[in-house]
């Protein structure tokens, strides 16, 4: 299969130069993940800017300082397999399609394998989840500030995470889309003091403070459980690659708890887990 036939033709793009506010809005109205960048009156590729790049840098304004450089690009003749592979070797979710002048032309994400290939695919069928599911999950508890989720959620390197209470039962889950919305831009107050040179005598006497206003991404001071999700989807092992991919495309997510027995959690399958299928059985 050609990436062209699974691919998002013509995807948004944002142009630099652009600010910070202008990709957030972007990721608000589009509901993704990361936006094609590109140079400003042509659509050569720059490189992606993602939700997670804006967390992690919740001061920086200037989008050109939050953009991945580095991307996985393919060819709209390119095979699927050849998508999936880069995929896998950057741990990227995307791969961003472009043409000999490398022009973005489409965008081919995990989710674009999910719903227009593994949730149709009858093979898919006689696979199941236990070799892929993530076995070793970071968990937050119910009553986490949001500001130290997403700490854990970066240092994890995850996307979500199953939210649980008091006796380690599972209640929910959280995402970098959940925390994104509860965000809000503010202007506060930075100090710096100016450091000194050997002929500066007066600053090392003085120790001047200079006040600049500086515009951060902050988030509400609220726990995890006042806007997890609550409505859960779950996976069991033995569940097939079909199975999940279609719940996955159904209900609009990227990832399932895994559970055993009467409801204990042990893993969690996501959606670049499922897409390993394609390279090991192809």
């Amino acid at each position: 299969m050609k990436v062209k036939s699974l691919m998002t033709p013509d995807p948004v793009v944002i142009e630099l130069p652009a600010t910070r506010n202008y990709a957030l809005d972007l990721f608000k109205k589009h509901r993704v993940r990361s936006f094609p960048v590109v140079k400003k009156g042509t659509k050569e590729l720059v490189g992606i800017v993602s939700i997670k790049s804006v967390l992690l840098h919740p001061d920086e304004d200037q989008l050109a300082m939050l953009v991945k450089r580095d991307v996985p690009t393919v060819h709209p003749n390119d095979t699927l397999r050849k998508a999936v592979k880069l995929m896998l070797e950057y741990d990227y979710r995307r791969v961003v399609v472009v043409d000999d002048q490398n022009r973005v032309v489409g965008i081919l994400t995990v989710g674009d394998i999910i719903r227009r290939y593994l949730s149709k695919n009858e093979k898919m069928k006689e696979i199941e989840i236990e070799p892929y599911y993530q076995r070793y999950v970071s968990v937050v508890w119910r009553g986490t500030p949001l500001k130290a989720a997403l700490k854990a959620l970066l240092l994890s390197n995850s996307m979500a995470l199953p939210v649980i209470d008091d006796e380690g039962n599972l209640i929910g889950i959280i995402d970098e889309t959940d925390l994104l919305k509860d965000s809000e831009i503010v202007r506060v107050m930075k100090s710096a003091e100016l450091a000194a040179s050997s002929e500066e005598e007066w600053i090392l006497e003085s120790h001047p403070v200079l006040l600049f206003e500086k515009a951060e991404l902050q988030l509400p001071k609220k726990p995890v459980e006042e806007i997890m999700t609550t409505e859960l989807k779950l996976a069991t092992p033995h569940m097939s690659v079909y199975e999940v991919a279609n719940i996955m495309t159904r209900e609009h997510i990227e990832q399932l708890p895994v559970v055993k027995g009467e409801g204990e959690i042990i893993g969690l399958i996501r959606d670049i887990d499922l897409i390993r299928v394609i390279v090991k059985k192809a």
